[in-house]
Parts: C-alpha cells; structure tokens; sequence
C-alpha cells in the first residue's frame, strides 16, 4: 500500500506519457499513431518554445524527421511522440542522433523530460531482414527505457511466402516462423533485446477513413505489451490513464 501511494503521488507529477517512434520508411508509423490516438488528423508539431510550427507554416512538413522535435495529436494530446527515420544504411549519423536523444532523456531529472518507452517498427520484408546499424541500436540503446518491436503489415509478409499449394492458415504460420527466424530471434540474442514484440495485421493502412478492420483490437494488443514492459507503477499508472482506446485495460489495471 505504501508502494501505491507513492506512486499516486508521483503520477500526479506527470502530465504526458513521450514515446519514441523509429522505422524505416513506408513501416506506417504515422498510420499507427493515428490509430493509437483514434484519429484522421495530422498531428501538431512543435518547437522549443512550444509553438505548434504548422500554425506557423503551413507548408511545414513532418518529413524532417527531427527526433528533438515533440509532435501530439489533438484527440489524444498527453501522448508526446518524438520520430525517426530508421537506420537504412549509410544512416550512422541517424543512429547516434537518436542514441544521444535516448540517453539525454533517459538521464533526465525532470519528470516532464524523462523518455518512457521506444516503439521499434519493421516492416518485415524477407528481402530485406536486420541490418546491421538496426542491430547495433539493440545492443546500445540504454537499457533502462523499454522497446516494444513493431511489425507493421504482416499481411505483406503473409503474401511474401504465399504458397498456393498450402493451406491458408499453413501460409499464415509460416510467414510467423519467417518473421521469428529473420526478426524476432535475432534480436532476442542482442545486448538489450526488445521487452516484446508485436506483429499487427489486418490494420488498413492504407485508407484511414476504413474502419472495417480489426485495428482497434490490434491497438490493444499494443497497448497491453506496452504496459506490460513498464516496471515502473508511477509510469504504468500514467500510460494507463493516458491511452484512451481500452476502458477494460484501465479497470484491470485500477484493480490490480
């Protein structure tokens, strides 16, 4: 009981749950935070003084991917999400950017600063497996900010190894084994491997305006792994409170 009510009042210290999202291109990064935020608008990106820099230009574009530039969305603005491009090669400057952002949050004093979790999304592609700057993040990132591994679209990994002459469910299960033995496994041998991993289908990524997938459940998976990965109550309770998609997720957790 001593443990909750500290936590309770740490909690109230905290007003935002920040989350860093890494991913190569096309990995639908900004497609999931949509849906994680229940919502069809672009976010709202801000600066230092924490102006929201598409008021001031409209033709600002979010493609810079500066990952020192915190971006919300209006449904769901106690979410702060930092964002980068994952590490195509070539890309080491990238990776010690993000590396020194980790750490300087990781590191923070300030509760309003601290870095709660990583979002590591892959598209897995069999032509493409790990590369080696994406392994070398896993064995470097500080250890005390949890990843979650993201594969986005498996749908296109299930079509990768379609065979015609197996079953449906038989190319299913196989596409898990390919991503098992190309993804998951080699990152559960690195330094600081992820706390879970997650492959999410079914999602229309493409047309934000379809609603007739299961997306809202694949969120919840997401959420669940996310709160499962936080070992600390202050920032489970705050996480918890913070996401909106999963009133049944908020009553376990007031419960437990």
């Amino acid at each position: 009981m001593d443990n909750i009510s500290a936590a309770s009042k740490l909690r109230q210290k905290y007003k935002h749950f920040r989350i860093l999202v890494i991913g190569r291109a096309n990995a639908g990064k900004t497609t999931l935070l949509k849906r994680v935020c229940n919502t069809t608008e672009e976010p709202c990106i801000y600066d230092k003084q924490n102006n929201n820099l598409i008021h001031l230009d409209p033709l600002y574009q979010r493609g810079t991917h500066d990952v020192n530039r915190p971006f919300a969305f209006k449904s769901n603005p106690q979410f702060i999400f930092h964002d980068s491009p994952g590490f195509e090669a070539g890309g080491v400057e990238e990776l010690n950017k993000v590396q020194q952002f980790i750490e300087k949050h990781a590191k923070a004093t300030e509760v309003k600063d601290q870095l709660h979790v990583i979002w590591f999304c892959f598209r897995p592609d069999i032509s493409r497996p790990l590369l080696d700057l994406e392994k070398q993040f896993f064995n470097k990132h500080a250890k005390n900010v949890p990843v979650i591994a993201i594969y986005t679209k498996f749908d296109d990994l299930v079509s990768q190894v379609y065979d015609p002459e197996r079953e449906e469910e038989e190319n299913h299960q196989y596409a898990i084994f390919c991503l098992r033995d190309k993804f998951e496994q080699p990152l559960d041998k690195c330094e600081f491997p992820p706390k879970a991993h997650l492959h999410l289908e079914g999602i229309p990524w493409t047309d934000m305006q379809k609603n007739d997938g299961n997306h809202q459940e694949q969120v919840q998976k997401l959420i669940q792994k996310t709160a499962d990965s936080l070992d600390n109550l202050a920032i489970e309770m705050l996480f918890v409170s913070v996401q909106q998609n999963n009133l049944e997720l908020c009553i376990k957790y007031a419960i437990k």
